[in-house]
């Protein structure tokens, strides 16, 4: 048996969130898996690992169980005590943050418990450099990517789609270039760049742009203040938090999937989840060749990579996509064959098994 713990599950939503719930449910149908979860809010966070340990308890006493996993880094101080307490291997997966976070303390503590562990599963390369820098042994590592579950997706056609979105959002969408992010709304996603930088150059060249921004978080303000700055408003949208209904309909409507992050120190992009459900819906993504992005996008397959900061590089690449209708269709259903293919959950989860036999 497989205890299975996470503290990012729904009914909260994120891309954690997802990842949890998705290997979880593949995991289930090939193994043994009794799931220890934590749905709720963060400001919980001083009570969860206590939690943690007092629901695994019994789950171990029983001596089903053959391995821990944790489903992110920040719980490796709980997988130490319950490696010392069960005898049992325990086995993590890195994903970005949760290795880098800027905390004296937290630098003091988790990359230390997480190097005492048996396995550290890393979603990309990149963060995988993140923990050999603290010190994890490579020998311990293995990379996995983050998997995608073919739930976005719709043959529904486009021009419905716009028409039901312009009604539910207000905006005009006839005839318009949708560009479209999502995410939360930091400061390495790059967004506040985009708009100052290479939305007015497109917008002057053609006035049927319209950017459409899905998602919350602390740069907002700033990501405002870049719209009014540029004179924007009229094709820069904020669509604040939005469900997974609005959000399969932006996917499958939109032109083109960007994603513009710009190198943070101590706030790296683990992987890029979302790159992988636009591109599964057959939308063609550009997106900055930046931390775990390059494992999640690969160029020519299922987007193109742009060099963080390149004005002029995102400038080429959307007006290149977007001059031919029907080239961009066609590469957009190579990237969804492209995605489904290398990322589906199916081999995700049995990578993640080797691991947890190995």
């Amino acid at each position: 048996m497989i205890l299975f713990i996470t503290r990012k599950f729904p009914p909260t939503t994120g891309g954690m969130e997802r990842v949890a719930y998705d290997l979880h449910k593949h995991l289930s149908t090939v193994a043994d898996v009794r799931l220890v979860k934590w749905g709720g809010s963060n400001k919980w966070l001083p009570l969860i690992l206590p939690w943690f340990l007092l629901s695994s308890l019994p789950v171990l006493s029983s001596g089903k169980a053959t391995l821990i996993y944790l489903q992110d880094g920040l719980l490796a101080p709980l997988g130490l005590i319950l490696k010392l307490l069960a005898r049992k291997p325990v086995v993590t997966t890195i994903h970005g943050l949760d290795i880098t976070y800027g905390n004296r303390f937290y630098q003091s503590v988790v990359p230390r418990c997480a190097k005492r562990l048996d396995k550290v599963i890393c979603v990309s390369d990149a963060t995988k450099e993140a923990c050999l820098r603290r010190g994890i042994q490579a020998e311990k590592i293995a990379v996995i990517p983050n998997g995608i579950s073919d739930d976005f997706y719709t043959k529904e056609g486009r021009q419905q789609l716009r028409a039901g979105l312009s009604q539910k959002l207000q905006i005009d969408l006839n005839g318009k270039r949708i560009l479209l992010s999502v995410g939360r709304l930091v400061e390495r996603k790059g967004i506040h760049w985009f708009v100052e930088n290479v939305m007015p150059i497109l917008t002057e060249k053609d006035k049927a742009y319209v950017y459409l921004i899905a998602g919350e978080g602390a740069f907002a303000p700033k990501i405002r203040d870049a719209i009014e700055a540029a004179s924007l408003k009229d094709c820069v949208f904020m669509l604040g938090g939005v469900d997974d209904d609005m959000l399969k309909c932006l996917y499958n409507a939109s032109d083109i999937f960007i994603m513009p992050n710009v190198p943070v120190e101590g706030d790296m992009e683990g992987f890029g989840l979302v790159a992988l459900e636009a591109s599964s819906c057959a939308l063609p993504v550009v997106a900055s060749n930046v931390d775990g992005i390059k494992d999640a996008v690969k160029s020519k397959e299922n987007g193109f990579l742009v060099e963080p900061y390149d004005t002029q590089g995102f400038v080429e690449i959307i007006e290149w996509l977007l001059a031919n209708a029907r080239r961009r269709g066609e590469f957009g259903t190579r990237a969804r064959e492209f995605t489904l293919e290398n990322y589906g959950w199916e081999k995700v989860a049995k990578l993640y098994l080797e691991q947890f036999v190995a």
